[in-house]
This record gives structure tokens, sequence and C-alpha cells, in this order.
């Protein structure tokens, strides 16, 4: 499920929000800790008739969280990712998805769930809980029903409604449960152990959640533009209503960020000037600050799955701090808009991807892109580039320059600042960088 002010007042107070630097630091980064891949600790092969969920691997958001995800509770380390098929054993084609459950510790399968609907409707929260959608007949009704499965494939919980509704996982466990009717949405927050914890209704349809807040489209605004207002869940309250273009989506910020203190970042897109400004605001909706974003220059394949992870110019939120990606340059910013870091990365072969880790670190690199994304099946040597660092000071934790890389952008994932996994379509492999 998964932006307000005038232009006039917008070039007018442009200067006066701007703020001085904390300590910038400024550095090229060129150098690298390896010249070449470790050996994979493990190497899945997929199933003859399967390949990895090529779409669920390559769409990139933001606000999603990048399978495969692992696991670390204690004894049942497990890593999750999504395979595809397709069915003709009716004579017509059907897709099938499914979850696959690895081994963390060997690579050896633990099981593969198909997903009951035509369509992947598996989510994995950080401590390897399984949850999906799912419809059922009770009697002569159709009920729908969000299932909890654990690590071994075992049910946790079920939950029944009367109502077709939607879900998410939100980063810190809490499952949300959206049902709607023709003007409302209906929000419940349910605990991972699928306890209850807070049902409200909001008026309008639910575009994003995030942390304690929701943001819903104001069908009452006018037609010409898309009016997204923004709620505390725990209390009910407006805080903030974000007017942008008619029918604007974004397909790479979330329609709002919450730093951990509490922040409410928004983009804001002004479609006559082609420019995205960040505004900023108190838990309260009172405006803190704001920041214009650099034009992006869109990757060539725009229009593909492909060109939603490769977005040059975007922010995105890092604790209590925010980062704003220019190219190949990635700027640190903390919750009061003052610079903290900067650094620009110049060995890269592509255009930098950006990935969020859980341990206090970030991931941003790249991959030769001569051979097309898609072409897994026989991967020509190419150059890759990747750095881990510390999302509170952009210091390097790690990295690895290679010219013999036998995979694509799209392919690596990094579970922490040791560990990543590059997902082929047909294999998946761990890798350890000590």
């Amino acid at each position: 499920m998964k932006r307000i002010t005038k232009r006039t007042f917008l070039i007018t107070t442009l200067t006066a929000f701007f703020s001085i630097s904390l300590a910038p630091i400024s550095s090229p980064v060129s150098a690298s800790d390896y010249k070449q891949l470790p050996k994979p600790e493990w190497t899945y092969d997929v199933p003859t008739d399967a390949t990895t969920q090529i779409h669920s691997k390559n769409y990139y958001f933001t606000g999603n969280i990048v399978y495969p995800i692992v696991s670390e509770q204690t004894n049942s380390q497990t890593a999750y990712t999504f395979l595809y098929q397709s069915d003709r054993s009716t004579g017509k084609t059907k897709s099938v998805n499914s979850l696959l459950a690895i081994d963390d510790k060997t690579g050896k399968q633990k099981w593969i769930h198909k997903s009951p609907m035509p369509y992947n409707s598996f989510e994995v929260d950080q401590s390897g809980n399984v949850y999906y959608f799912d419809e059922v007949n009770s009697g002569n009704k159709k009920v729908y029903q969000l299932i909890s499965l654990d690590s071994n494939n075992k049910p946790r919980w079920v939950k029944t409604f009367k109502d077709y509704f939607q879900f998410n996982v939100l980063e810190d466990g809490r499952i949300a449960v959206v049902t709607f009717t023709k003007d409302t949405s209906v929000i419940t927050l349910y605990t991972k152990e699928g306890k209850p914890l807070i049902k409200r209704e909001f008026h309008g349809h639910v575009r994003h959640i995030q942390g304690n807040y929701v943001g819903l489209i104001n069908s009452d605004a006018p037609r010409n533009t898309t009016t997204i207002d923004i709620y505390s869940i725990p209390t009910g309250k407006k805080i903030i209503s974000a007017v942008q273009p008619q029918d604007h989506v974004n397909i790479v910020h979330a329609d709002f960020e919450v730093l951990s203190g509490g922040t409410v970042i928004v983009p804001i897109y002004d479609a006559k000037m082609k420019v995205e400004t960040l505004h900023a605001y108190k838990p309260n909706g009172e405006k803190k600050w704001i920041r214009p974003l650099p034009k992006p220059a869109q990757d060539a394949v725009f229009g593909t799955t492909y060109a939603h992870n490769m977005y040059d110019s975007f922010y995105v939120s890092l604790g209590n701090n925010y980062l704003i990606q220019e190219k190949n340059m990635l700027s640190l910013y903390n919750t009061n808009n003052q610079l903290i870091a900067t650094k620009t990365f110049t060995d890269l072969p592509a255009q930098g991807l950006l990935q969020r880790l859980n341990d206090q670190s970030i991931v941003f690199g790249a991959v030769d892109k001569t051979q097309a994304w898609y072409d897994s099946s026989k991967p020509e040597p190419k150059k890759a580039a990747y750095y881990i660092l510390d999302s509170n000071t952009l210091k390097t934790k790690n990295s690895f320059v290679i010219d013999d890389a036998l995979f694509h952008q799209a392919d690596v994932r990094f579970h922490d600042a040791n560990t990543f996994y590059i997902q082929m379509s047909k294999t998946i492999a761990k890798y350890v960088l000590e």
C-alpha cells in the first residue's frame, strides 16, 4: 500500500529554511577492501520448473523490504524469497507464486508454500514470521483470512474477516489491516502475535502507512489535485494535508517518511517547475523546514520494472536522519536539516542503487549494465562495485570492487554489513565478507 505550500511562498522561503551544516564531510570513494568475491557459503539451486520472482526482485520502492529476508531467531535462521512458476497442466497458462524458505546456515531448502491467490499474497517480518492473504468459503459466503506461519511453515494464528482487506507488515513488526467502505478506511493494528492494538476509521482511502501515521486520499478535495491527508493513528487527528498534482503517484518515494524522532517528511511535486521539495513537520503538524530535491535524470529504461530501482535522485529516512541521493553522491542530513556528511562514488560502473539495512548500515553500489538486466541465464563478466556505509556517518565499513562479476545489479541483496546474497533466476548464493 501499499505532499502544501503555494509556489510563491516556496520561492520566497527556501533560503530561510536552509540550514548551516554541522560538520560536512565531503570525500570521494574509490578504494576497495575486496578485489574478488569470496567463495559462497552455500548455493541453492531453484527447482527446475521455477524461477526467482523477477518482478518482486527488481521492483524498487524505498518503503519496500528487500528479499531475501533473513530472520535471526535463535536456532531458526531462515532466508525467504519468492518463486514463480507457469502451470500449464490444465492446457491454460496459470501463474503460481510461492514463498521459498531456506536454512540460512546450510543453504538447504526448508519448505515451499504456494500462494492461494493468483498473485503473491505473502509478506515476511524481520523476525521470520510469514503472513498471507486467503479467500475461503464459509457456508454459502466467502470470507477473507489473514494467516500467519512460523519459520517452520507451522500456523501461528488466523484472523477471519467478512470483508475484503489489505494488509501491511510495518517496520516495527506490527500488522496493519485495512478494510474499505465507499468513503472511509478502517485500520486495525495487530501485534505480531495477532493481538489487536487499536482500530480507527478515517475519511478517504489509504495510500501509505508508516510508524503511527497513515496517509489517505481526500476524495472531497478539488479534482485537479491529489490531496493526501496524513493522520496520527493513535489519536485519529489530522496532522498534515499534502497537495500534489492531479493523479500524482511517485514510483520512488512513499507519500511521506517518518524519522525515529517523530519528524514527518513529505515530498511535494511542483508540476510546472518540475521540482520536488521536501517539507518537514513536527508531530503536531508545525512546519520545520523545506529542502528542494535535485532534479533526476531518469534511467533510459524508464517505464519498465527495472527503472524503478534505477531512479537517480531521491531521499530516504535513516533513523532520525535522512539521506538524499543525487546520481552517485550521497548527502546525509539530521532531523533539523543540518548536513552531517557527503560522499561521492567515483568508480561505480553505472547509476548506484541504495539499500537500507537493519544494522545501522546502508549499501551503495552498481554493476555495469552493458548486458541486458533480464538476461541472467548466460551472464557476461562485468565490473561491480559496492560500498557498505555507516548510516549515521557515511563512513565506509566494507567494500568490494571486482571486474569479473557474473551477475546483474538487481541480483545483489545485502543482509548486513558483511553478508549478502546473489539471487539469480535459477540460483541463490550466500556470501560473507570477513
